[in-house]
């Protein structure tokens, strides 16, 4: 009888141990036998932090029979460029059965989160000292701005900063949200503040970051520079209450495409037939109307012929062809684009984004597309910029100053405030055209409004920085406090280059409080500086002359590539995705710089560009020698930043060898007698050898170094009656990642002489500078101007103006004793 029971037990046993195996243990026995991508979790809210899942209203809709809600995921990397492999648009299931391919939509689905907006427009920003604001504006469609509930800012702040009394502070359309304390040192916090109803608008919106940072033991004005705040812009994003942050359903709301996790906007452009040479001037217009349209400072054009799968934040998405050639990508197409040209938003049933639409029944219905949205941000001929577009990154836009003039504080973005702090900084934007001369005399003039408290004690300073060059310091010199009413600050203009230029003020106050620092004192609140918004900053008439080569005036304002000239020769290397997408970014980028689109033609070969303004896109590997002869860029670049294997990976350059054999000599203690005399006059009278010299010295050919993964390089066609710009890599992949990273707000702002390169791994941008650039008159004769214009030559060669001075000296000396003579006086 025992060994039936013990028998009959052990078969129970395997039994129940064989079902366990074919049937795992849930505690959710309701939970439908589905691939687990489809779990409950992933329909939270974002951001929203639950427990386990008890299952409440999932059981009821265990399979995704509509557009399932995607879950929030970390933000996804700027876009490269689409898998070749990537499939298809999957099709939906029509039922809810289990199958391999099931979770493919959903796993697609989740890639993006529509709840979210990213709204830094920078790599990083930092909040440092103890006040720093930044402002900028967003655009927003209607459905974004009604739906907005919170603001999320993810943060990590320097462990000095005493979070009792430092705030972090938002302002929305000048509505102040609640502050939020910064305490958050030891790793990455956020700060989620309410957004309250209505203070959102359809289309631009103004917002400011500022920072109010108090030390925790030091009170010196030096400790001041320890004070920090990192934003994060991966973890800073309004939320919205529905799927609308990454949806656009109309043309006019272009412009709120956004960015994505690290501040970049990316425009990807599907062409079936972009292997056509003769429709790559319309992908070119194309690329350049929407930038205009997005007006974002980093941006990405990407040319291709597949279908993204996903469309990630801050990405646009256009398919341009015939209805013919984009109907296998598109889908099902709207009855408008059958008939006539056609350009909009609309959305599949397979896709899980809107992709815009610029298609015809004919090449010339496409190209009508094409021209709707290009001729919307023409420039009306005759018209003269008062503006620099930099409000996305720097609000207000910068005033683009031409001559003699005043502008108030207020203009700037600045306002009236009261500081109790030790160091006190604001800044602002002033932008010059392109034949700006005034590099080397002249100067500008900050009219100070300002007042500090019998606090301050001298030894106190006033210093304005211009591009992050010091260009003045004011001391404070008197006990008892003042006023200053307009009080002057000479600016120099030799830190200023054509385009926008920043400038920054900085008042650094010493106590005897602040000496004392007693433990445990609390800060004070008493006001000891104001600055009002009265004061004004003042630029004098300086010298207008044109100059070329100069990749300054290109970036700043898009000189010499501009609307009412004819239109520029593209030369490609080949009609491919890489050199196409290089070429959209760059035309794109001269488009913002120069507020207007650029007509451009793309031509065969580089011999047929003839004496025209010009670009040319490729390797290096690809360029004639005789091109590259026309840049001063030595052939044999060609096969030594291919290999790395040049004899100088400095350049060919004499004086760059001869500086590190200099350096090398003695550990850098000998330099020879006349290098340190010339060291001794540059320091003292800021007079180096160049300019002592009757004439410039000739202009070097030059060789990329090894390090080098991108190269801007300019010159001037063989009769110099044209501009030309080439972009160039040591292969295709770094043709199209170092122009997507050179073409980003803060690098573009350092393109400058006649060749600047990029080092992707140390991430640097450097500068050749013209030796003999060729002067070009751009304005109607004044004497006035053509004075100034001998001012700055002379400035700039001063051993030919001592010449001339003591010959004019000379001659009067001469002149003087004829008339005496002739008047008969011989003693």
């Amino acid at each position: 009888m025992k060994q039936r029971l013990v028998s009959a037990l052990l078969l129970a046993s395997v039994s129940t141990f064989a079902y366990a195996q074919s049937n795992p243990f849930d505690m959710t026995g309701e939970r439908p036998t589905n691939p687990p991508a489809a779990a409950p979790p992933a329909v939270t809210p974002p951001r929203a932090p639950t427990p386990a899942v008890p299952p409440v209203a999932p059981p009821a809709t265990p399979q995704v029979s509509t557009p399932p809600v995607r879950p929030p995921v970390a933000p996804q990397p700027t876009y490269q460029q689409p898998a070749p492999a990537a499939p298809t648009p999957v099709q939906q299931p029509a039922s809810n059965q289990a199958t391999p391919q099931a979770p493919a939509r959903p796993t697609a689905a989740a890639a993006v989160d529509d709840r979210k907006r990213f709204l830094l427009p920078f790599k990083s920003l930092s909040l440092s000292g103890e006040t720093e604001r930044k402002q900028w504006t967003i655009y927003l469609t209607p459905e974004q701005a009604q739906t907005a509930t919170s603001l999320r800012i993810g943060y990590q702040n320097s462990i000095v900063v005493a979070p009792e009394s430092s705030n972090l502070s938002v302002r929305i359309n000048n509505t102040m949200l609640p502050p939020s304390p910064i305490s958050s040192p030891d790793g990455e916090g956020s700060a989620l503040m309410p957004i309250p109803p209505g203070t959102l608008q359809a289309g631009a919106n103004v917002i400011a970051f500022a920072a109010q940072q108090r030390h925790r033991t030091d009170c010196t004005a030096q400790s001041t520079y320890d004070l920090w705040t990192d934003i994060n812009p991966a973890e800073t994003y309004i939320n919205f209450g529905a799927d609308v942050a990454n949806r656009i359903q109309s043309i006019d709301d272009i412009s709120a495409t956004g960015l994505d996790a690290s501040g970049v906007t990316t425009i990807i452009i599907v062409a079936p037939t972009l292997s056509n040479p003769a429709f790559s001037d319309q992908l070119l217009r194309l690329s350049q109307a929407l930038a205009l349209r997005t007006q974002m400072p980093n941006q990405n054009v990407v040319v291709t012929t597949e279908m993204p799968a996903t469309q990630p934040p801050g990405t646009l998405t256009v398919v341009v062809g015939t209805t013919r050639e984009i109907a296998p990508l598109a889908g099902e197409l709207p009855p408008e684009a059958l008939a006539a040209a056609y350009s909009g938003f609309e959305m599949d049933a397979n896709r899980a984004y809107a992709p815009l639409l610029v298609t015809g029944p004919t090449p010339q219905a496409v190209q009508s597309a094409i021209d709707t949205l290009f001729t919307a941000m023409e420039r009306p001929a005759g018209s003269v910029r008062s503006t620099l577009y930099t409000k996305a990154w720097h609000g207000p836009d910068t005033p683009l100053v031409m001559s003699d003039r005043r502008i108030a504080f207020s203009e700037l973005g600045i306002q009236s405030s009261e500081f109790s702090g030790r160091r006190f900084q604001t800044d602002f934007m002033i932008g010059v055209p392109s034949d700006f001369f005034a590099d080397a005399y002249g100067e500008a003039t900050l009219l100070l409004d300002a007042a500090y408290s019998d606090e301050v004690l001298p030894g106190s300073q006033i210093n304005i920085y211009v591009n992050g060059n010091i260009a003045s310091t004011v001391p404070i010199s008197n006990n008892g406090g003042g006023i200053f009413r307009h009080l002057p600050i000479n600016l120099t203009l030799r830190h200023f280059v054509p385009g926008a230029n920043a400038i920054s003020m900085e008042a650094v106050l010493l106590t005897e409080a602040d000496k004392a620092c007693l433990p445990g004192a609390t800060a004070s609140e008493t006001p000891r500086f104001a600055l009002f918004d009265t004061s004004e900053f003042y630029m004098p008439n300086f010298a207008l002359l044109g100059k070329k080569p100069d990749l300054a005036a290109t970036s700043g304002v898009g000189q010499p590539y501009r609307a009412d000239n004819s239109p520029v020769a593209i030369s490609l290397d080949r009609a491919d995705s890489e050199s196409l997408s290089t070429a959209a970014t760059l035309v794109s980028r001269l488009a913002m710089s120069a507020g207007h689109p650029i007509p451009v033609e793309t031509v065969a070969s580089a011999s047929a560009v003839g004496d025209r303004d010009a670009i040319f896109v490729g390797t290096v590997s690809q360029m004639q020698q005789a091109l590259l002869a026309q840049f001063n860029i030595t052939p044999s670049s060609q096969v030594s930043w291919l290999g790395g294997q040049g004899a100088n990976q400095n350049g060919d350059n004499t004086e760059v060898m001869f500086d590190d054999w200099r350096r090398k000599v003695n550990n850098g203690k000998w330099q020879g007698q006349i290098s340190s005399f010339e060291e001794w006059m540059k320091r003292n009278f800021d007079i180096s050898p160049d300019t002592l010299r009757f004439l410039p010295s000739a202009e070097e050919s030059y060789s990329p170094p090894a390090n080098v993964s991108f190269m801007l390089a300019q010159g001037l066609s063989p009769s110099g009656g044209g501009v030309w710009t080439m972009a160039t890599a040591p292969n295709s992949s770094d043709l199209r990642t170092g122009m997507a990273a050179i073409s980003e707000e803060t690098r573009w702002r350092k393109v400058a002489g006649r060749v600047t390169t990029y080092d992707a791994a140390t991430d640097t941008v450097q500068s050749i500078p013209v030796q003999q650039p060729r002067f070009y008159v751009t304005r109607e004769f004044s004497l006035s101007n053509w004075r100034l214009i001998a001012a700055n030559w002379l400035s700039t060669n001063v051993l030919s103006y001592s010449l001339a001075f003591v010959g004019f000296l000379c001659l009067l000396g001469v002149i003087t004793t004829a008339m005496l003579r002739m008047m008969g006086r011989r003693k």
